[in-house]
């Protein structure tokens, strides 16, 4: 039923390929000229890096190649603002984290990097890192960085917080969930709809309930609930559309700032309740940028990291997205009680297991059992 999984494995698969042959890994020209570029950079004081960096994307062409599973609303004035700071043209190839993955190792395997850098989910830049396919950075943007958006080659950009949403035109004030485990009332039996990729979501979920005294009967019991209530749906911009055209009452699951973007355009959802605060516990999922090795254009991609993390969060704000540092201004939490996300359990061997059982639950809500 889902893709995930068989994207992971093709990244198991082509490491072997990747970097082995002979027994020796492959080094292309590209990845010999962009170690030296990187390095340059990294041997400076901090407050040097970013002008060395301007200079060298100056003798490159001012050219930067993107790879992201942003959506075109944002991924767009994303790369205008880049390219208005630094006068770095940006093109910019767009797909879901799945298929941002599976090109990045195709053109490893090649040979052939097409990207310069990488923005996308955690799984996906945690599996480009474990194909050692991202160069290191030490710029001062870390800085500005908590400890635990910090990952082996990669940093986290951005947050896709989880929360219930729902058509207010649908659902009143009285009827308005208050935890995850309301999503198993009988009272919301035909009204939810959950995505057939949220295995991520449904492991937090699980592991928080179980953390919090919940038996693992207790968890089943609340999961074959929500499936009997629920409907399967593809695609988390699809499901805003449903949801605010009232052809479904609630989600039980979709990301805040697509809930805010479709309220802002004058749909009725929220994923909050009357009162404004929320004591269901929001899970923030890092979607992270990295550099490519052997990037063709590694100085540009170093300033793309960077200004991700300095003044492209600020980008991210005015977006309605939810920055992985504090910006001024920001109000993408407001109301939400944000509890850790399990990237550890979800970036092992482990992963695909819950796949697996995601799609068990999927199968009991398409079949409403």
């Amino acid at each position: 039923m889902r893709t995930r999984t068989t994207t992971l494995a093709l990244a198991g698969l082509l490491v072997a390929t990747v970097t082995t042959g002979c027994g020796n890994a492959v080094t292309t020209a590209s990845e010999v000229k962009a170690d030296g570029t990187y390095a340059q950079i990294a041997g400076l004081p901090k407050d040097q890096q970013v002008a060395k960096a301007e200079e060298l994307a100056r003798k490159e062409g001012r050219a930067l190649s993107l790879y992201t599973s942003m959506t075109a609303d944002i991924a767009t004035p994303i790369a205008q603002a880049f390219e208005k700071q630094y006068g770095i043209h940006v093109s910019v190839f767009r797909g879901n984290s799945e298929t941002v993955l599976q090109r990045a190792l195709q053109e490893a395997q090649a040979g052939k990097a097409g990207a310069d850098t990488v923005e996308t989910n955690f799984a996906e830049m945690a599996a480009l890192s474990d194909n050692d396919l991202l160069a290191d950075f030490n710029g001062s943007a870390l800085d500005k960085v908590e400890p635990t958006a910090r990952f082996p080659h990669w940093t986290a950009s951005r947050l896709n917080v989880f929360q219930p949403a729902w058509n207010t035109d649908l659902i009143k004030p009285a009827d308005e969930p208050h935890s995850w485990e309301d999503l198993a009332l009988p009272k919301y039996k035909g009204k939810i709809t959950l995505e057939v990729s949220d295995s991520d979501w449904f492991e937090n979920v699980t592991k928080y309930w179980l953390d919090h005294g919940k038996s693992q009967d207790q968890v089943d019991t609340l999961w074959k609930g929500i499936a009997a209530n629920s409907k399967v749906a593809k695609g988390h911009t699809t499901m805003m559309q449903f949801l605010s055209a009232g052809q479904s009452p609630m989600e039980a699951m979709n990301y805040t700032y697509i809930t805010v973007r479709a309220a802002q355009k004058g749909a009725p959802v929220t994923h909050l309740p009357e009162s404004g605060v929320s004591k269901i516990p929001a899970f923030g999922r890092p979607n992270g940028v990295g550099m490519i090795k052997n990037a063709r254009h590694p100085a540009s991609a170093w300033l793309f990291y960077h200004w991700l993390l300095t003044d492209g969060q600020k980008e991210l704000v005015k977006l309605g997205l939810t920055p992985s540092t504090k910006v001024p201004g920001d109000k993408s939490l407001k109301g939400l009680t944000l509890v850790p996300f399990d990237v550890k359990g979800l970036s092992d061997k482990d992963a695909a297991t819950w796949d697996k059982k995601y799609d068990a639950l999927l199968r009991g809500a398409a079949t409403g059992k």
